[in-house]
């Protein structure tokens, strides 16, 4: 929700700046490119941030999950009982999954339900791998195991997974290196191409209009796209989801945007 209220405020101010940028600004040359840049930065690149942001922040919790769980498994073992283990986990630093521990434990000392704090947890974080991981939990929990038991296979589980994700990140940076080259050798042919090739031309303006330099703004805009779907790609092979492409896409496309201002 908070996303779409952001977007609701980025979007005016961004198109805003667009129509007085065309308005006052067109013949200024590198100004109207920069604020060009600036209202694309507001419109895509802010909301865009947030909701990596927001996916980091999830990220991080599903990986300090497995640690909460065997901290719990561990107090049970020593003969707490599941309030006191929790109560005694929750002075541990699980980052940013520390106030969801903090609160877990005030819940259960009020007297709510195991699986019904689980259930909350779990949708307030908006994960869908810790929604899953509850649920096993729950089920499990319900079929008559031992809750200490359930969570330190579950969490044995998690961390295997978590190792086998970060031995793919770690297998498939070659690839995101040359994401990086490939773009930059496109950079590269689009400011020789500007630099070069089309002042060696003879160009007619057509009713007006100079056809050099809307071959130039083109290839600003391909920079800006190509930029942008090749940050999603690299963040696609990186974690498995184009949302952690948002950071390459907003790097990429910014700097061949200024590159190809300063250059051309």
């Amino acid at each position: 929700m908070k996303l779409k209220i952001l977007s609701l405020i980025t979007v005016p101010i961004g198109l805003f700046m667009i129509i007085i940028n065309f308005t006052l600004f067109q013949e200024t040359g590198m100004l109207f490119a920069l604020l060009n840049l600036a209202a694309v930065i507001i419109v895509l690149g802010i909301p865009m941030t947030y909701r990596y942001i927001q996916y980091s922040g999830i990220k991080k919790m599903e990986r300090e999950f497995p640690r909460f769980l065997k901290d719990v498994t561990k107090n049970l073992n020593t003969g707490m009982t599941l309030p006191q283990a929790i109560n005694t986990a929750s002075s541990n630093d699980y980052d940013v999954l520390t106030k969801h521990v903090k609160e877990m434990d005030a819940k259960i000392s009020w007297g709510i339900s195991f699986e019904k704090v689980l259930k909350d947890f779990s949708e307030k974080t908006g994960s869908g791998s810790l929604k899953r991981t509850v649920q096993t939990i729950v089920e499990a929990h319900r079929s008559g195991g031992t809750v200490n038991t359930v969570l330190e296979a579950i969490a044995d589980s998690l961390q295997e997974i978590e190792k086998i994700k970060k031995e793919r990140s770690t297998s498939i940076y070659t690839q995101m290196v040359n994401g990086y080259l490939i773009y930059l050798v496109f950079l590269g042919v689009m400011i020789g191409l500007s630099s070069f090739l089309l002042p060696a031309f003879e160009w007619e303006e057509v009713g007006n209009v100079n056809m050099e330099a809307v071959f130039i703004d083109l290839f600003r805009w391909l920079i800006v796209i190509q930029g942008v779907f090749a940050g999603l790609a690299v963040g696609k092979m990186a974690e498995g989801t184009f949302v952690a492409g948002a950071k390459h896409s907003l790097v990429l496309s910014v700097t061949g945007y200024i590159a190809f201002l300063l250059f051309v």
